[in-house]
């Protein structure tokens, strides 16, 4: 081989390192998953984009459940674990609990599914002590914050990726969810957007008492 094609594969080879392959950081991040996690909502590039897979761990270990979901993310990708801040348009890396889900109308689900009426607010103001939390309109007066009930059917079904929700630090974040897509080809702000077929399909899948996970991305470097 002459040296200048020798010297094309190895930065082929270096270019390829960049980014983990398929799904290979969800295998190199689950024996690290508390053993009381049994679900994970895997979120990572497929070769034709965004997608979203199932996984189920059981006495054979974690196991896929069906095919990838087609889905979208940030307008400007993943933000490395650590990097994600407010207004940045980048989707959170990391592994992230799954506690509650929520929609515009009644959904029989085992995990918490809060029903959203036209007063509910989620407060995305660093400035707020309520930053980062689902509010009433009358606490976020003089505020930033994000209507949940929308006028159009992104929030009709959604779950809310526990990501700066528990010690919330100021500014590094808010209002990470899976939810309803606008368009198989539209990106979001930052959260995680499927069709609603498959939205409704997660949330009667998780379960509470499996301790469900979010794996987005590069999660464990």
């Amino acid at each position: 081989m002459m040296v200048r094609e020798c010297v094309l594969l190895l930065a082929l080879i270096l270019l390829a390192g960049c980014h983990l392959g398929p799904w290979q950081a969800f295998e190199n991040c689950r024996g690290t998953f508390p053993v009381t996690s049994r679900q994970a909502v895997v979120v990572d590039w497929e070769e034709t984009g965004m997608a979203i897979r199932l996984y189920e761990r059981g006495g054979d270990g974690w196991q896929p459940l069906g095919a990838a979901i087609p889905a979208v993310t940030g307008r400007n990708g993943l933000a490395p674990v650590g990097e994600k801040r407010e207004g940045d348009g980048r989707t959170p890396s990391g592994v992230f609990t799954l506690e509650r889900g929520f929609g515009y109308e009644p959904l029989a689900t085992k995990m918490p599914y809060i029903v959203l009426t036209p007063e509910m607010i989620w407060i995305d103001d660093a400035r707020s002590d309520r930053y980062n939390r689902l509010a009433d309109k009358k606490d976020g007066e003089g505020l930033s914050y994000e209507i949940m009930k929308r006028g159009d059917d992104l929030y009709k079904y959604g779950i809310v990726v526990e990501y700066n929700t528990k010690a919330t630090v100021p500014g590094n974040g808010s209002a990470i969810f899976f939810h309803i897509w606008h368009s198989p080809i539209s990106p979001t702000a930052g959260c995680i957007a499927a069709a609603e077929s498959d939205m409704v399909r997660i949330l009667r899948w998780l379960d509470p008492a499996l301790h469900p996970l979010a794996v987005i991305g590069d999660a464990c470097l």
